[in-house]
C-alpha cells in the first residue's frame, strides 16, 4: 500500500472523526495544535485506524503520534509487520 493511500484514509477517517476536512489533513500538520483534534477523538482515530487497516495501536504509541506524518509511519511499519 502506497504512502500516498495511508495518507488519503487517515484522512478520510480525521475528516469524519474530528470534522477537519480531508484537504486539510496533511503530513505536516500536528493533529492536536493545528487540526484541533481533542483527545477523545484521538483515541477514536486510534481505533479507526487500527480497524482500516488491521494493526494495534497500544497507548504508549499513541502519545508518540504527534502528526499526521507520524500515524502514516506508523501505520506503514504496522503493515510491513504483517
Amino acid at each position: 500500500m502506497s504512502e500516498q493511500s495511508i495518507l488519503t484514509s487517515v484522512a478520510g477517517i480525521v475528516e469524519e472523526i474530528g470534522g477537519v476536512p480531508a484537504a486539510d489533513v496533511t503530513p505536516d500538520k500536528d493533529l492536536v495544535q493545528d487540526l484541533n483534534i481533542d483527545s477523545l477523538a484521538l483515541i477514536e482515530i486510534a481505533v479507526a485506524v487500527g480497524e482500516e487497516f488491521k494493526i494495534e495501536l497500544s497507548d504508549d504509541e499513541l502519545k508518540d503520534l504527534r502528526t499526521v506524518q507520524d500515524v502514516v509511519q506508523h501505520i506503514e511499519k504496522g503493515l510491513a509487520a504483517l
